[in-house]
């Protein structure tokens, strides 16, 4: 063990070896500065020497008070590319001279009333719930801003409380606000001169709203962190010069301006996080006329930098303290005042603040899904998709998983029920339903059934968007909007199909693939049961391109439900006998398929089966008139015998790299009927040539599974007649 001297002596040592590395370090910077102010130096190098210079950004030691003053004024520089660098670099200069505010160890139990449990419930519970948006219990005024707890981080308690608890302590304890240019550091002092200057800053703000690269530019996070770290290290110091900027910029309609103007507004809301009550007041009173100008002013190019701008401002922060933010957001989105795609617009730009708070806001979402349910028969497209889009977030935390407590957020259960009330002048209907409704410049008769359908459009929107992005898969009350889906979406070659059956067939496809709790299994299979017994064929066609799907991805599920199998099973062996020629197809490539992957298995019933429907009679062919074209079979009896063969046909392809011990009589019963009338013959000829296309590598080894009699047979059938020709 070291002695008491040895300890000394290594600490002296270091002290110098710090020193040294301060002096080098600070020698360096000189150095670099000398280069880069040298005149009629080539623009090239002088760009490489302030780039290398913002690389000697340190965070343990501040730069020296000669380079801090040349990144300040390179902020004006007449080349973008050195102020860029100067942007960085004097944001990273803030955030060194960022003051160490205090933080106090909090009991969030005693704060909530309710002792802590033995056992961690994820979700909304009695010991976090003072951390919700309650509009009744907002800050309003100092006293109470003073007395709460604000708790920044997003994810904490909802899932359980950190073991050490730690808040920002009271204004009294924190650094002092407010400061004059005495009270402020020499590196200090520069900044706040240069930002003091009206000059200085009209150039600054005349820089910053130039157009970079047409159609690419985008909301600069650098810029964002620049004015964030003026305003938190000088709070409203600046606010005095740059408010008529703001108010100008705001008004102008043009992209850059619009832009340069959500970044510094998004740097003032993250900024005034340690500011006090009365500060924060007159903020907002600035802010709130600006941002309703802004939203009503928004354009195509710039709502993407309004939406990110108020993403930006709400992340990592206690929604009480944005209470004013929320409350202007909520005011009317949709009203209808700028067109439907400024309404479009507020919607996107609220939906990014929400987004962010996720758990802590159930009292927002409430009010905004009861604002919006009334609405959801928009007219308009663009509408329509952002409230779809609004309704997954809306949704986002209703997730049932172990150890999770019920969420005080909208649950999608009894928002989907209130929707199936509605939409049931369309689900009582069997028919297939057409896209009849007057579109957005057009006039219709607004009947329960057009009001449906303008519904259903929307819920479309909303479950495709939460296909994508939410944290669980469709719920029971989802899932009875099957039939209706199943009514719209169209075939496969279909190509004229408009919106509704556009989105009713991608809603099918994705709700396919979701996951299926065990005793959602029943449910499903009893809609698609339903469903097969529809007057429209469409519908029992899309029920099997369903079925398809929902098996592959749910295969294990299915697997260890025996009865589950046995429906399956009836559903797909009895849609084989359908009146429609398209339904018995796919009826028999879902079969196949199904077989394919060992879901079911070609038992000796299921063979007796098919053979029995192959052997259905077909009554004699009567003479028909000269110039009569038809054919006078009973179509009962060749569905029938058709559906035989497409049984056989599916065991036959559901092997298609070897050759089963029961293939080979298979082929010949096929074989029997490659002269029966159509679609049979064609039905024969299509899953022999598949047969030939499959096994033509390996045939010399799968033709031994035949007898001499059935190659013979099978030579016969497989060789084209233009061979001998």
């Amino acid at each position: 063990m070291p002695s008491l001297e040895e300890i000394k002596e290594g600490l002296r040592r270091q002290q110098v070896k710090n020193a040294d590395a301060l002096r080098n370090y600070e020698n360096l910077v000189n150095t670099l500065l000398d280069g880069v102010e040298q005149r009629n130096l080539p623009w090239k190098f002088e760009h490489i020497g302030i780039g290398l210079l913002s690389l000697l950004l340190r965070d343990d030691r501040v730069l020296p008070l000669r380079a801090i003053r040349f990144f300040i004024e390179n902020l004006n520089h007449d080349a973008i590319v050195v102020r860029k660098m100067a942007i960085s670099a004097v944001a990273g200069i803030l955030k060194q001279l960022k003051r160490t505010h205090k933080k106090l160890t909090i009991n969030p139990y005693e704060i909530s009333g309710y002792p802590k449990s033995t056992q961690i419930l994820a979700g909304d519970r009695p010991d976090n719930h003072w951390l919700h948006y309650d509009s009744k219990s907002i800050p309003k005024t100092k006293k109470e801003w003073e007395s709460s707890y604000f708790v920044e981080k997003t994810h904490w308690g909802y899932y359980t409380w950190p073991q050490n608890m730690v808040v920002y302590a009271g204004v009294e304890e924190q650094p002092k606000l407010g400061r004059s240019r005495e009270d402020l550091t020499e590196a200090e002092q520069i900044i706040f001169d240069h930002f003091s200057d009206p000059k200085f800053v009209e150039q600054l703000i005349t820089f910053l709203s130039l157009e970079d690269r047409k159609g690419k530019d985008k909301f600069n996070p650098r810029r964002f962190c620049l004015f964030k770290g003026i305003f938190r290290n000088f709070d409203d110091a600046f606010l005095p010069v740059l408010k008529p900027h703001l108010e100008r910029l705001v008004a102008d309609s043009h992209e850059s301006t619009q832009r340069c103007v959500a970044e510094i507004i998004a740097g003032l809301i993250r900024g005034s996080k340690h500011w006090t009550f009365e500060k924060v007041e007159k903020l907002w009173e600035l802010l709130c006329p600006l941002l309703r100008t802004a939203l009503s002013n928004i354009t195509v190019e710039t709502y993407n930098d309004w939406g990110t701008c108020i993403a930006t401002s709400c992340e990592s922060r206690d929604p009480r303290k944005l209470h004013w933010l929320f409350e202007l957001l909520l005011e009317s989105p949709l009203s209808g005042e700028g067109g439907s795609f400024v309404d479009a617009c507020r919607l996107y730009v609220l939906q990014g603040g929400l987004a962010q708070q996720e758990w802590r806001v159930p009292e927002l979402l409430h009010r905004l899904l009861k604002y919006l349910e009334p609405k959801l028969t928009q007219v308009y497209k663009n509408v329509r998709e952002r409230i779809g889009s609004v309704l997954t977030y809306i949704f986002m935390i209703d997730v049932s998983l172990p150890n999770t407590a019920p969420t005080a957020s909208p649950r999608v259960p009894e928002f989907t029920a209130r929707i199936l009330e509605k939409l049931k002048p369309l689900m009582d209907v069997d028919e297939e339903i057409q896209n009849h409704v007057m579109e957005e410049n057009g006039i219709g008769e607004e009947d329960e059934r057009t009001q449906g359908i303008k519904l259903l459009k929307t819920i479309l929107k909303w479950l495709m968007a939460s296909a994508g992005r939410s944290f669980s898969t469709a719920v029971t009350e989802q899932l009875q909007l099957l039939p209706l889906f199943f009514k719209i979406a169209p075939v496969e070659n279909d190509n004229s199909y408009d919106e509704l059956k556009r989105d009713a067939k991608l809603c099918l496809s994705l709700m396919s693939q979701g996951l299926l709790y065990p005793h959602q299994v029943p449910l499903v299979l009893q809609v698609l049961k339903q469903t097969a017994r529809s007057s429209s064929w469409h519908a029992r066609y899309t029920v099997l391109t369903y079925l398809q799907t929902m098996v592959f991805y749910n295969l294990f599920i299915f697997l260890n439900n025996e009865d589950a199998v046995k429906g399956i099973r009836w559903l797909v062996i009895s849609l084989l006998e359908d009146e429609q020629l398209e339904v018995r197809e796919m009826a028999a490539t879902t079969l196949s398929g199904l077989l394919q992957c060992n879901f079911l298995t070609i038992d000796s019933p299921m063979q007796i089966h098919f053979e029995q429907l192959c052997k259905t009679k077909l009554p004699k062919k009567r003479k028909r008139d000269p110039g009569f074209v038809g054919d006078t079979i009973p179509s009962a009896e060749l569905v029938k015998r058709h559906a035989g063969v497409l049984g056989l046909g599916a065991c036959v392809l559901s092997s298609p790299y070897d050759v089963p011990t029961w293939m080979p009589q298979l082929l010949m019963n096929l074989s029997a009927h490659l002269n029966d009338p159509q679609p049979i013959e064609m039905t024969v000829k299509k899953t022999l040539s598949n047969f030939r296309r499959t096994h033509h590598d390996n045939w010399q080894e799968h033709k031994q599974q035949f007898t001499d009699d059935q190659l013979l047979v099978l030579t016969d059938l497989l060789v084209s007649p233009c061979y001998y020709a």
